[in-house]
């Protein structure tokens, strides 16, 4: 069991490698300035074929608009995901997925409505002798399992303490 666990810890380390030597071929220079001379002879070529007056003079145009493209993308990429934090931390919570670039104002956004969600839950139970796990799934209209973390993080701050080990008996008694 633990060697199959370290073998799986190692192929995600792996794994993880390739992931950010991707990503750095993605943005390096290098790469741009190869598709920038690609793009510039591929289009000279096709003008030059089509017999266009100064082939290679008007093939730079296309060549420096992409290489401006890669350059400003990062900026836009940043704005766009800033817009659509509150979009992508419903998309991050349903695919349980990680995000990289933009992560921070997404853990920001999920830090904020945990925060939100539990002052909503102390005055939830204020008027209550005992809540349930189905109760808290229902007023927020959050899983099972995130309305045991709630339910956990209130027992921690001895808010509410468990009758019951497991099963639908469990319930939480409020102090």
């Amino acid at each position: 069991m633990m060697i199959n666990l370290e073998q799986k810890i190692q192929q995600i380390e792996e794994r993880n490698k390739k992931v950010e030597a991707d990503k750095a071929w993605e943005t390096s220079w290098t790469r741009r300035l190869f598709l920038t001379s690609f793009t510039y002879l591929a289009i000279g070529i096709y003008l030059w074929a089509i017999e266009i007056s100064r082939p290679w003079l008007n093939a730079i145009v296309p060549a420096v608009a992409f290489m401006l493209s890669t350059l400003t993308m990062p900026f836009f990429k940043r704005l766009w995901l800033r817009k659509n934090a509150k979009i992508l931390y419903h998309i991050f919570r349903k695919t349980k997925g990680t995000f990289v670039d933009g992560g921070r104002d997404i853990i920001e956004e999920q830090n904020r409505e945990k925060k939100r969600n539990t002052e909503k839950l102390k005055n939830f139970i204020r008027d209550k002798e005992k809540v349930t796990n189905n109760d808290i799934e229902k007023f927020l209209n959050v899983s099972n399992a995130t309305a045991e973390r709630y339910l956990d993080e209130l027992e921690k701050e001895g808010l509410l303490e468990q009758v019951g080990e497991t099963g639908q008996n469990v319930y939480y008694r409020v102090k």
